[in-house]
């Protein structure tokens, strides 16, 4: 699909999904998507180490506007975010492509080519998640479930002073439960098509 020309950007719950949703909508409509590979492309643009900007110490607060007012040295926490914040922009530069998580919807969200999806789940299936990729005992999964959910959810509150999932922030929220990966990516490419129609994109 040569002439699609919309950026997605995906936030997750743990377990819904957005590695593979973004994997079937980068294959349907040929299009480069990035998840983990931010983390490496950042350390080696920036110079820090992948597992700083992996697992970064715990941050001073700020936001990524004030990262670029004169207020003395960054935080390796704050170092981490902008380096990701500076490739997402160069990779949105490139061209249409899918981001999962690291708060691209707010890092582009002065871009009107960008369509900010969410993707949520039943708790059973986030827990059946866990289960089938790790061998986690129930009680095992449910604690996994709860710290990725709670870093995601203190990671893009820390980015952009906002509430992780609020619907208002996305296009579109989906429960993938009940449509499945495939439903999803199906729904998000629909949707990227009527809006795109709508705004004249």
């Amino acid at each position: 699909m040569g002439d699609w020309k919309t950026i997605i950007t995906i936030g997750r719950e743990y377990g819904a999904g957005g590695r593979t949703v973004a994997k079937l909508l980068s294959d349907r409509l040929g299009i480069p998507h990035y998840d983990k590979e931010i983390i490496t492309l950042a350390a080696e643009k920036s110079g820090l180490s992948e597992q700083t900007i992996r697992g970064p110490e715990q941050g001073s607060g700020k936001t990524l506007l004030s990262w670029f007012l004169p207020r003395g040295p960054m935080s390796a926490y704050d170092q981490a975010i902008l380096a990701q914040a500076n490739i997402i922009r160069k990779l949105a530069e490139e061209g249409p492509c899918i981001i999962v998580g690291r708060g691209a919807d707010y890092i582009l969200r002065d871009r009107e080519d960008v369509l900010n999806v969410f993707l949520y789940a039943d708790q059973a299936d986030k827990l059946a998640y866990a289960m089938d990729t790790y061998g986690d005992r129930p009680e095992e999964a449910e604690q996994r479930v709860r710290q990725v959910d709670a870093s995601r959810e203190s990671y893009y509150h820390y980015l952009t002073r906002a509430k992780w999932g609020d619907l208002k922030r996305y296009h579109l929220s989906l429960n993938t439960s009940p449509i499945g990966k495939e439903g999803g990516a199906d729904l998000i490419v629909q949707y990227a098509k009527l809006r795109r129609a709508k705004l004249g994109l």
